[in-house]
């Protein structure tokens, strides 16, 4: 048996896990097609997913599927198309061994499949184009051919068309039937492919076929399907195209490294945690234990000095099968399988399995220390004994998704959600907060904030003097100067003692912690030019410089920063009668329109950017709009380069 795991990407809405449902339902693993609309499709099972009609977590299913060339078992991934779970997308590539990428008929490629297929190409991972819709838009794909081609930076070979009788014909299935040009494209990007075919006169072999199963496999060559997921015209033709493409080259890891790429976490009764793992190659338990033990660390000590065990004495390693979830000692490369989670393993998604150490641990865990995102929200229980449920909860919902991120507010023992967008932290606060009458109290969602310094270089001479000016700081010349990112540095030019050193860096740091707006300061240098160390007590010369850098330094910010946060950029597809309202909402929330065009059907696509601030509650407001059919995508950034201006 031939195993293939292929992911199914596309913009939001586009008709990924419309397409998914009927594959389902073509490969015999389900009865009958389940509609996002009445809420009963096989990937979207959560609650949040069948009350929005949105994926927000990704589903793996194991399908047989028979081609004329081979008898395939294909691992279907559907993956979430919403900006906020795009770390669920990214996790996956290392594992992929071809992708399906859903386009909608009528309409340009749109921003979250450009995403995905930039991050497929740099993964190398092979691609097929499906357009779908094509039932509710005939033959208006032009708009996606040519946005594609710009994308790719060279043309797609478009491989089915129209026969008389208006049925669409597939290449795969009628090669013979095709213009001649279309088999010229598919042998073009390989000189030795040509010249066989050319040396062929009498065509035993289509040098077409082999040209086309190898070329998107070397990211020479995009074929494109086109067809309908709701009625399921040109799905298993598509399937038959995914299976005759060449995988990608399975990832070398080497010896030291289990061959093991988790793709995901998940939780369920009766298993507990576990991950779906991917094998790079087949291997048995036993290889598996044996690679681990041949890289054990030695016992470590701890502060006391005592040894400490790393992990339990024997097996850690439980493998189930996803179908029947018994265990196995065989991997399969390619076959998805279960892994328990157990103490010393680290089953990060996109990373190989690891060994718990000093170094990963500050990256699991449910108080990580990732960069934090820029949206967050406050919690806080109704009931302080009720702490640890919380805790626990909130524990479930960062195993399951690790882009969220939880962090304690020191100075109050409340709570932190850190999440990677509105919708995801509106989604995790109502998966911890289902099926319990416990009451937990959570504030609105709060946007990051920063303080950029203005251009400017401005000299300043800073001490300190105090008990009756008997003692001073001594007199510190530097200059401060403004940096090209959101980064803080100290230089100094003159040779100082390291404490004293230690004491103007630290004193540095802990003035841009609150600039002038109350956030902290970035995007700003420190240049110590010079400092004579006045005689006397150094304790009490340190202590005086501290105050007198924390005075100087933040006198310097009250005229000479700005106030900066996320961009958000959105896109809205809407009725060309409800766009006049669209506009007005996002006028009002000081949004720049970047572009409006007219899209198919008497739709209108319109681009336009915003404070992240001002977008909370955009994506509800357009429900409202529009009466639930306005699609919004949303992405937010906060870098130097990607940033708004707040207050000046």
């Amino acid at each position: 048996m031939k195993y293939r795991t292929v992911g199914i990407f596309a913009h939001i809405d586009s008709g990924k896990t419309t397409l998914t449902e009927r594959i389902l339902f073509e490969s015999g693993k389900i009865a009958a097609v389940g509609s996002i609309e009445d809420g009963n499709t096989e990937s979207d099972s959560l609650q949040e997913e069948i009350e929005r009609g949105i994926s927000i977590r990704t589903t793996f299913h194991s399908i047989p599927w028979e081609t004329k060339f081979g008898k395939f078992q294909i691992q279907l991934v559907d993956t979430p198309g919403h900006i906020d779970f795009r770390n669920q997308v990214t996790d996956l590539l290392p594992a992929m061994d071809s992708a399906i990428v859903v386009l909608e008929a009528g309409t340009v490629v749109q921003s979250q499949a450009r995403l995905v297929i930039e991050e497929l190409r740099k993964a190398n991972v092979p691609m097929v184009f499906f357009i779908n819709k094509l039932d509710r838009f005939d033959e208006d794909y032009l708009d996606a051919l040519v946005s594609l081609e710009e994308i790719l930076g060279g043309a797609p070979v478009s491989l089915f068309q129209k026969n008389p009788e208006g049925k669409l014909e597939y290449y795969l299935n009628t090669p013979g039937h095709f213009p001649k040009t279309v088999g010229e494209e598919l042998v073009a990007w390989n000189d030795e492919i040509l010249l066989s075919s050319w040396n062929d006169p009498s065509g035993q072999t289509d040098y077409s076929l082999v040209g086309l199963q190898g070329g998107p496999r070397f990211g020479k060559l995009y074929p494109v399907y086109g067809g309908s997921a709701k009625t399921g015209e040109g799905v298993r033709e598509l399937l038959d195209l995914v299976l005759w493409v060449e995988p990608k080259e399975p990832e070398n890891f080497g010896d030291s490294s289990l061959p093991l790429l988790v793709l995901s976490r998940r939780s369920a009764e009766g298993v507990g945690r576990y991950a779906v793992v991917y094998p790079t190659k087949n291997i048995h338990l036993a290889e598996v234990e044996a690679i681990w033990k041949k890289n054990a660390p030695k016992l470590e000590a701890n502060q006391s000095g005592s040894a400490i065990e790393i992990e339990p004495r024997g097996s850690i390693f439980q493998f189930l099968d996803p179908e029947s979830e018994e265990e196995i000692s065989e991997l399969n490369q390619g076959k998805l399988v279960l892994l328990k989670n157990q103490k010393g393993l680290v089953l990060l998604p996109g990373q190989t399995v690891a060994r718990a150490s000093e170094r990963n641990s500050k990256e699991v865990g449910l108080f990580s220390e990732k960069t934090p995102s820029p949206f967050s929200v406050v919690l806080e229980p109704e009931e302080s004994t009720d702490k640890e449920f919380w805790l626990c909860r909130l524990e479930e919902l960062v195993w399951e998704d690790p882009g969220y991120q939880v962090h304690k507010k020191e100075e109050t023992g409340q709570l932190v959600l850190l999440g990677r967008g509105e919708l995801h932290l509106e989604i995790g606060i109502r998966r911890i907060t289902e099926r319990t009458e416990k009451k937990l109290n959570f504030s609105s969602i709060n946007i990051a904030k920063l303080e950029l310094l203005k251009k400017m270089s401005h000299k300043v001479a800073l001490e300190h003097r105090a008990f009756e000016d008997q003692k001073s700081s001594g007199a510190l010349i530097a200059v401060l100067e403004d940096t090209a990112d959101f980064s803080k540095h100290i230089a100094f030019e003159v040779s100082l003692p390291e404490e004293v050193k230690n004491s103007i860096e630290t004193s540095f740091m802990e003035a841009c912690l609150h600039g002038f707006y109350g956030e902290e300061v970035v995007g700003l240098k420190f240049r110590v030019l010079s400092y004579e160390i006045p005689k006397g007590d150094l304790q009490t010369t340190l202590t005086l410089l501290k105050v007198a850098i924390l005075a100087g330094v933040k006198e310097l910010f009250s005229s000479n920063t700005y106030l900066v946060g996320p961009l958000t950029e959105v896109e809205v597809m809407v009725d060309a009668d409800h766009l006049g309202v669209v506009l007005s909402d996002l006028s009002r929330r000081n949004a720049k329109v970047i572009s409006i065009f007219e899209a198919v059907a008497g739709k209108s696509h319109l681009k336009a950017n915003a404070p992240a601030q001002n977008l909370l509650g955009f994506s509800g407001a357009l429900r409202n709009m529009t009466k639930g059919i306005g699609i919004s995508w949303e992405r937010t950034a906060f870098t130097y380069e990607f940033h708004a201006f707040l207050k000046e």
